[in-house]
Order: structure tokens, then C-alpha cells, then sequence
């Protein structure tokens, strides 16, 4: 078994470069793996910014021989009466590479077909490698790729060296006008000279030596280490940050603590904007009192090199007292005009050309919003209010600099103005939750104008045909619809979805939005399986939504979660059988009351009389939302006596009569069940 590396180094990656890389690199490696009939230990991919590297453990020394019969098109389809070729044998045996001659004619379930049989001997590890290498390298993925010199390759960075060695041994290979060899680069500052590996086993630890950690693992735990004992020197600790290990971690090669200080009398400013500051434009962690977590005038900025840490030191200082100085003077600004007073500045904010501008969409999201209140509990008037409140921080000067201080920024302004806790919390919590881990608004108001902001944009997007496509979501709607979700099942309100997206649409003129509302209430569907395959087999999920009238958010995971326990019953099985039968047969046929008299069969009007009993008590739990209750009703009442009709009884009767009337016993049954659940979804 023998141990393969690639090592491919480039100029300087950006982070979010280096990880999509070096997840591509290996997707594209074990994809080749299997097609290539080499079976390895392990697939790694390790990384700096100055280099993509790819290990592969446990390899044998030859692929893997082949003999496989290829079953091609049918044997009319490929030969002639005569058995003269068609277009159909000549290429399937080219495209196999074997002789017309030599193909086969097999018997199959669906007669007789053309195959082929290939005998393939594998070929040595080291030659497979070298063929396929050049093209490997040029699939990894990029975020953006660039071009260089005369050369026609396409990569993230122009490409310096190649490092390829199977064990100690060179797999030669060229590409982007380089040859593949044994010789990387160490550190750039502080290893700058080349390294010649001996083997494929000697690249990590010849690397380490030479200040380069490769593993991102290794380099974020390092980084953690010296940016906590640096936070300690500083009497402090580190404010942890999992956006910053992981960008900083990807933007040196071994990282260095250069810590900084400012001037204290920042901290008057809000805590949000000093972090901003450094986090989003500087890429400084900050460092907090460990008793009190306030701020410390000090921050550590990881670098790449631990050469004159007191010049980088002074550098970061002043770039980031300028930065301070900045935000100092726009939240002065800010706070010589009230918030709402800056409200009719959004009507020449475009929010979107055909749906008019920011300031038309507050006073939709106002009247939504005033809807919405009573049904969280809220006062109406405070709702509208809250809005205006809400987006009003857009129009302020820290904000056009600091986007990602929007929100925090409006709260901020709304408690140094006075305005009440409820209402100023709003500003900051209907933007959540902004990703899948973020909590959601706990407060009715907050939930109210989250809902509201989300539900219009949502409607208008979708009315002037602004759907998401592909990777294109400009306006974050597939976002904007799970964040509905999330505040209607985890908020302290639930949400009628279809009355929630008829009141949006409402607030638009009827010949703005042209597209149908239904293809709206198909992407929530969408974006609600995702989620609920996410904790329930597929079917169970299914066959809970066919049933979901697109009301109440609850109501559909209540209903999904009673089928994923009545699925564990011992008796599912026959029950789902049961129903699936009972729907089949009943789609077409006509809906009325069962006539007592026309019931021949023992079985059938023992079914009847079981039935008689157990509707309106099905009905009843299914109307609270007691769908576990309504289902194992069903489980615990109708099984024997719906396996005993089906057992005995003739449903498609000669007499018309009859006929009809046990149609009508089972559509019954069937029915109401499916008000619950479509059970015949379920898979058995």
C-alpha cells in the first residue's frame, strides 16, 4: 500500500477561496477514486493560503482488474433479419470500446438485448495518476477564477509549484506550464528557502519545521491557544468569535498574536460598533473583562509572521483610532435627528423598481403588521409604530458605513431617545433569525413586524416573478420564507401561513402583482419538506403535508409527528395496506350516506357499526389538533374489523346497489382519515 500527495502552491488564496477549494479538491479525488477502481484508506485535504494539498492513504499498487457484461440496446433495435449492424450495435461498440464482432446477445425479462463483455487488467497506480492529475487539478472550483501569462488555465490564483510524489516516488504530470516535482516552499517570511521531500510521509513535518502548519484544524487550535494566553497578558479574555477563528485561521500559515490598544474613551461608544470596527473591517478579535464582559482597550490581530510585531502593532493602532474616530463622530451626527423624523427620507430609497421604494413598503408592513397584532396579543397602534422605528436606522449615517450594525444601531438610538424597551427591542429582533442556529423573536411584537417585513417582501418578490432560480436568490427569499417558518413554530405566536400571505397581498395594488399566489404557497411547501425530512422519513412527511390546508404552521408539524408515531405501530403495516386499498378504490367513486339496509355482508356491517362509533370521536380529536389521539383510534378500533371486510366482502358487487353503497362505507372512512393524514402515502 502506498501513501500519495499533491501539493499544489499558488499565490496568496483568499479564505472563503482556500475552503471551497479544498472542499472540491476532495469531492473531485474521491469521485476519481471510484472511477478509476482504486480503493484508499483515507481522502484528506489540508491547506494554506499559499497551497491546496491532498493526501491519500492505503493505495494499491495497480487498479483493480475489471470484467463487466454490458447490457446495450435491444437486438432489433442494433441488428437487421440478416444480423448486419445498425447504427444502434456500431455505437454501442464504439462507445465500449470493443468490436461489432465481438458483441453479445443476452436473454433478459424484457427478451433479448445486445451486451458486451469487457475484460479490462489494471493498470499500475503511478500511470492512472499521472493520466488523470492534470485534469483533477483544473475542475477544483472557485468562488472566482483568474488567468495568467500566455497560459489558457483557469485557476483561483496563478500557480507557482507542484509537489507529486507516490511514497517517494515523482508521478510526473504538468499543469498551468508547471511541472510536477519534489520541491515545496516553506513560510514565506520566516522559511522562505525551497524544501526538498523525500517523501510523500516527509511533506507535513518538513512543513511544520518550516513554519507552515497545513492542517486548518491544527492552525485554528494554535491560533486559539495564543490568542487566549495573549487576552490573559492583557488581563483580559478573548471575546470568541467563530467567524473570525475560522477567517483568520484561513488567512496565514502560522498565526502570530500581535496585540493593540485604543483609546478608552471609545468604549463610550456602543459596544456593537467598537466589535464591528474591529471584527468587519480590521479582522481584530476583541478582549473583555472576565468578570464584568465589558470591553478593554485592547485587541489581538492575528498575523502571518512574528517579525516586528511593535511596527504592526503601531500600524494597527492608528488605522484602527481613525476607524474609532469615525464611527465616533457618525453616531454624534445620528443623534442630533430623532428616528423617526428621517422616515420620509426612505420614500427616494428604492427598495425594489417594480414594487416601489423602501418608504412604500414600511406603510404595507404597517398595515400588515396592524392585522397581525391582535392575533399575537399586541396593540395595533404600537405595531405600526414599531415598524417605522425598526427601519428607520437605514437613513442613519453609521449604518451607510457599518451595514451590519443595522438594527442594533436602531435600538440603540430608540433607548438614548427615550422610545419603550418593547419598541426599540423590535428594531433589533425582527431581522432574526438570520440563519439556521440564530434564535428567533420571543417578544409578540418583535414576532409581529418580523413576520409582517418577511411576508412582503416574500409576496412582492413573487408577484412580479422575482422567484428564486439556481444559486439566484437576490433577495434572500428562500431565507425570508424559512425565517417565517422558524418564528411560527418557535416564536411566541403561531401563524395562519395562507391568511398571513392573502392580508400581504393585500397590500398591494391588485395590478402589481400578476403571478399566481399558489406558486408561493408551493416554495413554503418546499422549504417545509426540507425541514421536516430533516427530522421524519420522507413518506411520513408526505403524507402529512397532503392532508395540511396551509393554515396553521403547528398544526402541520402536530399532524407529521402523529403519523412518524402511528409508523411505529406493530399493526402499521396492514393498516397502511388497508388504507391504500380503501383510497384506490374510492378515488372515483361517488361521496354520500351509507344505506343500513343495503348491507348484505357480516363483515361489512360490522364495519359499519364499528364506524359509527368511532367517527365522531376521530373527528372531534382531529378538530382540537389531537391527531396522535385520532390515529391510534383508528389503530386500536378499526383494524379487525377493516381487515375482516376486506377479507370477506366483495366490494365491486354485480348489484349497482350495493355496489355503490360499500363505496360510499369506505370513502367515508378513507376521508375522514385523510383529513388527518393521506396514511396511503405512507411506504410499507
Amino acid at each position: 500500500m502506498a501513501d500519495y500527495l499533491l501539493e499544489i502552491g499558488t499565490e496568496e488564496l483568499p479564505a472563503s477561496f482556500l475552503r471551497s477549494a479544498l472542499a472540491s479538491l476532495r469531492e473531485l479525488a474521491q469521485e476519481w477514486l471510484r472511477s478509476a477502481r482504486l480503493e484508499a484508506e483515507a481522502v484528506q485535504t489540508l491547506g494554506t493560503p499559499r497551497r491546496l494539498g491532498l493526501r491519500i492513504s492505503g493505495l494499491p499498487e495497480r487498479q483493480a482488474d475489471r470484467h463487466e457484461q454490458l447490457v446495450g440496446p435491444p437486438w432489433a433495435a442494433a441488428f437487421d433479419a440478416d444480423d448486419q449492424p445498425k447504427k444502434a450495435a456500431l455505437g454501442f461498440a464504439r462507445k465500449n470500446g470493443v468490436e461489432v464482432g465481438d458483441l453479445l446477445s443476452v436473454e433478459t425479462p424484457k427478451g433479448r438485448y445486445v451486451a458486451a463483455t469487457l475484460d479490462e487488467p489494471g493498470r499500475p497506480t503511478a500511470e492512472v495518476l499521472a493520466e488523470a492529475l492534470p485534469r483533477l487539478c483544473g475542475r477544483i472550483a472557485f468562488p472566482k477564477v483568474m488567468r495568467w501569462g500566455a497560459g489558457e488555465v483557469a485557476f483561483g490564483r496563478p500557480v507557482h509549484w507542484i509537489v507529486s510524489l507516490l511514497d517517494a516516488d515523482i508521478v510526473p504530470f504538468e499543469f498551468a506550464d508547471t511541472c510536477a516535482g519534489r520541491e515545496t516552499r516553506g513560510h514565506r517570511f520566516l522559511a522562505p528557502d525551497r524544501l526538498s521531500l523525500s517523501s510523500a510521509a516527509d511533506w507535513q513535518p518538513s512543513l511544520e519545521r518550516a513554519h507552515v502548519l497545513v492542517d486548518l484544524a491544527d492552525r485554528r487550535a494554535r491560533m486559539l491557544e495564543r490568542l487566549r494566553a495573549a487576552a490573559e497578558a492583557l488581563g483580559g479574555e478573548l471575546l470568541e468569535d467563530a467567524f473570525l477563528v475560522g477567517e483568520c485561521a484561513s488567512l496565514v500559515e502560522e498565526p502570530f498574536v500581535v496585540p493593540g490598544a485604543f483609546d478608552a474613551r471609545f468604549l463610550a461608544l456602543p459596544e456593537e460598533v467598537v466589535v464591528s470596527v474591529m471584527r468587519d473591517h480590521q479582522r481584530y478579535f476583541a478582549v473583555q473583562d472576565p468578570q464584568t464582559e465589558a470591553l478593554l482597550p485592547h485587541y489581538l490581530n492575528v498575523v502571518n509572521t512574528a517579525l516586528a510585531p511593535e511596527i504592526i502593532a503601531l500600524g494597527n493602532d492608528r488605522v484602527l483610532r481613525a476607524r474609532l474616530a469615525d464611527a465616533r463622530f457618525f453616531v454624534e451626527q445620528d443623534q442630533k435627528e430623532s428616528l423617526e423624523s428621517r422616515l420620509p427620507k426612505l420614500d427616494s430609497v428604492v427598495f425594489q423598481a417594480k414594487l416601489g421604494s423602501v418608504g412604500d413598503k414600511l406603510r404595507r408592513v404597517a398595515r400588515l403588521a396592524e392585522a397581525l397584532a391582535d392575533d399575537a396579543g399586541c396593540d395595533p397602534e404600537q405595531a405600526a409604530r414599531a415598524v417605522g422605528v425598526a427601519k428607520a436606522d437605514l437613513e442613519t449615517l453609521i449604518v451607510g458605513e457599518f451595514p451590519e450594525l443595522q438594527g442594533k444601531m436602531g435600538r440603540f438610538y430608540a433607548l438614548a431617545e427615550g422610545l419603550p424597551a418593547e419598541i426599540a427591542d423590535v428594531a433589533r429582533d425582527h431581522y432574526l433569525p438570520q440563519g439556521p442556529t440564530d434564535d428567533v423573536p420571543t417578544a409578540p411584537l418583535s414576532a409581529v413586524v418580523a413576520l409582517a417585513d418577511r411576508a412582503d417582501t416574500l409576496v412582492g418578490c413573487f408577484g412580479i416573478g422575482q422567484i428564486p432560480t439556481g444559486s439566484a436568490d437576490p433577495f434572500a427569499l428562500r431565507r425570508a420564507a424559512l425565517g417565517v417558518i422558524r418564528v411560527a413554530l418557535e416564536g411566541p405566536m403561531d401563524v395562519d401561513l395562507e391568511r398571513l400571505l392573502s392580508r400581504a397581498r393585500a397590500g398591494y395594488p391588485d395590478a402589481m402583482l400578476a403571478a399566481d399566489a399558489g406558486e408561493l404557497m408551493e416554495f413554503f411547501r418546499a422549504r417545509l419538506r426540507v425541514m421536516l425530512k430533516g427530522q421524519h422519513s420522507a413518506d411520513v412527511v408526505e403524507a402529512g403535508l397532503a392532508a395540511w390546508s396551509g393554515g396553521s404552521l403547528r398544526d402541520l408539524v402536530a399532524r407529521v409527528a402523529a403519523v412518524a408515531e402511528f409508523r411505529e405501530l406493530p399493526d402499521f403495516e396492514s393498516l397502511a395496506t388497508a388504507f391504500k386499498r380503501a383510497h384506490n378504490i374510492t378515488a372515483d367513486a361517488e361521496r354520500g350516506d351509507v344505506d343500513p339496509a343495503l348491507l348484505e355482508e357480516a363483515a361489512e356491517r360490522a364495519l359499519f357499526e364499528v364506524w359509527q362509533g368511532v367517527r365522531p370521536r376521530l373527528l372531534e380529536a382531529a378538530r382540537g389538533g389531537h391527531y396522535g389521539d385520532a390515529l391510534a383510534l383508528v389503530a386500536s378500533e378499526l383494524r379487525a374489523p377493516i381487515d375482516a371486510f376486506f377479507d370477506g366482502v366483495y366490494v365491486m358487487a354485480d348489484d349497482a346497489r350495493v355496489r355503490a353503497n360499500r363505496l360510499r362505507l369506505l370513502a367515508s372512512i378513507a376521508d375522514a382519515v385523510s383529513s388527518i393524514s393521506h396514511l396511503h402515502l405512507l411506504a410499507s
